[in-house]
């Protein structure tokens, strides 16, 4: 059942959103940033799976933002891929073999409810590089981009009539996390 229409402000959070990919690029190809890859491989994984999620328990809302990120973390990875501007550690594998435990998790329950709560989880364990890097060397994160996020999601929530989980579950954790990262980069910097 859907619980909000595709609304032009629903478009705009999605834009908003894809958007914050600009200044991440941007500070990519400056050799600025390093992104943390496997955060971004580990929530491309699971924007795929939350876009099919979401719309499929018709929460148009967490569904466009899920695809903004589909494209979003598409583009930061293969900008940093080309010139080759990312972190990869011990740290980082451990990371991401949680959040691939994660995902067989979510494959598991084979329930769409489920799996917007698992990408929760995942996408927390798949944050903590994010998270580590920002700490050590914030200037090498774009503090703009998770601010971008936090208005896109803000907005998101905003335009939803009747809060449901699956309809705020997404929007509400990224709103969250984006916050706690640029956080993190504003008082670290």
């Amino acid at each position: 059942m859907c619980t909000v229409a595709m609304t032009p402000l629903v478009l705009i959070a999605g834009l908003i959103e894809l958007s914050t990919a600009i200044p991440y690029v941007l500070d990519i190809r400056r050799g600025k940033t390093y992104p943390a890859i496997v955060s971004w491989a580990t929530w491309l994984v699971l924007a795929l799976i939350a876009t099919g999620a979401s719309f499929s328990e018709g929460a148009v809302a967490s569904g466009v933002i899920s695809s903004a990120l589909v494209l979003e973390c598409s583009i930061i990875i293969l900008f940093s891929l080309e010139k080759a501007h990312f972190t990869y550690s011990l740290f980082d594998a451990c990371c991401q073999f949680g959040a691939i435990l994660g995902l067989f998790m979510w494959w598991w329950t084979d329930n769409p409810m489920a799996a917007l709560i698992f990408f929760v989880v995942i996408d927390a364990t798949g944050a903590l590089p994010t998270f580590r890097h920002a700490w050590r060397r914030p200037r090498e994160e774009t503090l703009y981009t998770f601010s971008l996020s936090i208005v896109g999601n803000a907005l998101a929530l905003a335009v939803v009539p009747v809060y449901t989980v699956p309809e705020i579950l997404i929007p509400a954790y990224l709103l969250t996390v984006n916050t706690l990262l640029s956080g993190t980069i504003f008082f670290r910097k």
